[in-house]
């Protein structure tokens, strides 16, 4: 008896050393990457005499919202709109294309099945390249337009591989029992399928509206005009390649930069909480079944 009540000290000890540690790991990872947008959101609020010997602001120091005013009357806004109409229109393409193909993969009547999975799963592992991808976008006239960055990139493997998971996990009883009913695939899809498959289409929605807002390569590849470029392009040049970028000779210091930092960040802060219930449940059984 005492050697088993020495045993469960042992062992409490012990557990108490692995959660102290686990929890210290836990909140110095936490830290990592609460600290750097801490800073961004303090910055911009900062007064331009805070920010002139650039310092790390992690304590306000001052409160204004003058660095947002500049923004919203500034050139930015039209990178920003840029933006979102990439990601907004682009994420409902992506989806209108990869909800059917995903539904139609997870078919096992659909003739060819197997062969359609090997061929989608090679572009996971195989690049054609930036010259190949740059002249079908041009033979397709497609160069100097929002076409160049939404339609080359509207469909992600990754993305219907998980959806085709997710939707062959729906039960075939209730296909059938559809398809006795006189339902076509398209009423089946619309009815039964999309219903029961909202937590995986919320995470894919996701990840496609997050790719389509960050998108930088396609638009310093295939656009031209500056009127078109989107934010990421913008807040690029903003950050490294000049600091007069509100023209008219005036110096731009980091206050105003973390401004349209936090402006570009707000989009998915703002639907991430909406879809955050779907997010997690959607990624295991998507992500997980054959």
């Amino acid at each position: 008896m005492q050697n088993q009540k020495n045993n469960t000290i042992k062992q409490s000890a012990g557990r108490k050393v692995f959660l102290a540690i686990d929890i210290f790991i836990l909140v110095l990872v936490c830290l990592i990457f609460i600290v750097p947008i801490w800073n961004v959101i303090v910055t911009s609020f900062a007064k331009d005499i805070d920010v002139m010997g650039s310092d790390y602001l992690l304590v306000p120091h001052s409160f204004t919202l003058s660095n947002y005013i500049r923004v919203l009357h500034s050139g930015y806004m039209l990178a920003f709109r840029n933006s979102l109409f990439v990601a907004i229109v682009g994420t409902l393409l992506s989806m209108v294309i990869s909800i059917p193909f995903g539904y139609a993969l997870s078919r096992k009547e659909l003739i060819g099945r197997k062969v359609l999975m090997k061929l989608l799963t090679f572009t996971l592992v195989f690049d054609v390249g930036i010259m190949p991808f740059y002249i079908v976008v041009r033979m397709l006239g497609m160069i100097n337009s929002f076409a160049a960055i939404i339609i080359p990139v509207a469909v992600s493997t990754f993305n219907i591989i998980i959806i085709k998971n997710y939707m062959s996990s729906i039960p075939e009883s209730l296909i059938e029992s559809a398809t006795l009913d006189g339902c076509n695939q398209m009423s089946i899809l619309l009815r039964i399928v999309i219903p029961l498959s909202i937590s995986v289409l919320a995470a894919v929605t996701l990840f496609y509206f997050v790719s389509f807002w960050n998108r930088y390569f396609e638009v310093i590849m295939f656009v031209n005009d500056s009127h078109k470029y989107t934010l990421q392009v913008v807040l690029r040049g903003l950050m490294f390649e000049g600091d007069d970028s509100l023209g008219g000779g005036t110096y731009v210091y980091s206050n105003l930069k973390m401004a349209v930092m936090v402006l570009g960040m707000l989009p998915v802060l703002i639907i991430y909480p909406f879809i955050q219930k779907y997010f997690v449940s959607g990624l295991m059984v998507g992500g997980v079944k054959g």
